[in-house]
């Protein structure tokens, strides 16, 4: 990565003489450094020409720095060699904190919270005329997240048996037709930044159209941390009081709804990073991820057909 730091060094003349060390960042095929002594505060990204969200990086961060998310600033981008120079947000994220006392938690979690209303109040169609949307999530694309999951996590033959159990096409339906807000689309603790008790958004290069319950329940339903019920629905209720949601039974339907393919979402991730990846870190979160989808399917007579099958299946990767 000698060509990495020249670069930096070109666009940062201060950077030069800076030590560099490698950052590891969770499933991402993105490579980050960390700037140390004269580089200190900043970080430098290479990344793959496989994904094209990876290039849309840099504008997505000037679109939600100018409109007041807080988001780490880019300093400098090089979509030519696909680099990027930004400032660094802090080696510490939301997850960090995950063992705090929960007084200490619920004010990051807070803190969150707002910026994710700062995010969900934002133009739909200025983010759409800067380009800086992927695709929306739309039926097809919700449809897709329910194979991904059947796929990578039952395997061929359960999913067959387990898919007609419940009413996926009508959770799709639901969710798309529900009006759509500019949500983050990973919105988990890995993916918020703690610094001097002040968050920052990263890994936004994802954000499209969408319903603020998705960025919600990716945030209190996150398998990589440990909250209870009583948690969840208090940070619940802060949002829906921050963002104007009046409607309580209206938005406790859509959270749990957007909970339930969140975390569908999440296991076929894991189950692909882990067994077609090679990324077997990721199977650790399978057991904590399929509990807690599981416990959803029951609070619902439609879905509670999937707890028990949910749970076989997660059975298999710990045995």
């Amino acid at each position: 990565m000698k060509e990495l730091f020249q670069w930096v060094e070109s666009v940062r003349p201060s950077a030069a003489g800076g030590e560099w060390t490698p950052v590891n960042h969770g499933g991402s095929d993105r490579q980050f450094w960390r700037g140390h002594g004269a580089a200190e505060g900043l970080v430098a990204v290479h990344y793959g020409p496989d994904k094209a969200e990876n290039g849309r990086y840099a504008h997505c961060a000037d679109f939600l720095h100018r409109h007041g998310v807080r988001v780490p600033a880019v300093l400098a981008h090089d979509e030519a060699w696909r680099r990027i120079l930004m400032e660094d947000a802090g080696a510490d994220d939301l997850w960090t904190h995950r063992d705090e006392p929960w007084a200490v938690r619920r004010e990051l979690y807070a803190k969150t919270l707002r910026e994710a209303v700062r995010l969900h109040s934002l133009d739909l169609h200025e983010a759409e005329a800067e380009h800086v949307l992927r695709e929306p999530f739309d039926e097809h694309l919700y449809r897709w997240e329910q194979k991904y999951f059947f796929d990578n996590f039952f395997g061929a033959e359960n999913a067959e048996q387990a898919k007609p159990l419940v009413p996926l096409d009508a959770q799709a339906h639901d969710l798309a037709a529900q009006p759509r807000v500019l949500v983050h689309r990973d919105f988990q603790s890995q993916n918020v930044m703690v610094c001097d008790g002040e968050v920052t958004l990263i890994d936004f290069q994802g954000m499209r159209a969408g319903l603020a319950g998705y960025d919600v329940a990716s945030l209190i339903y996150d398998p990589y941390v440990t909250m209870t019920e009583g948690e969840r629905e208090e940070l619940s209720a802060f949002y829906a009081s921050l963002a104007g949601r009046k409607d309580a039974n209206a938005w406790r339907a859509e959270l749990q709804a957007c909970a339930r393919q969140r975390l569908m979402q999440a296991l076929g991730a894991y189950g692909f990073l882990g067994l077609v990846k090679g990324k077997t870190p990721f199977l650790r979160h399978i057991p904590v991820a399929s509990e807690r989808l599981a416990t959803l399917c029951e609070s619902d007579p439609l879905w509670q057909p999937l707890s028990g099958p949910v749970r076989a299946a997660a059975r298999r990767f710990t045995a």
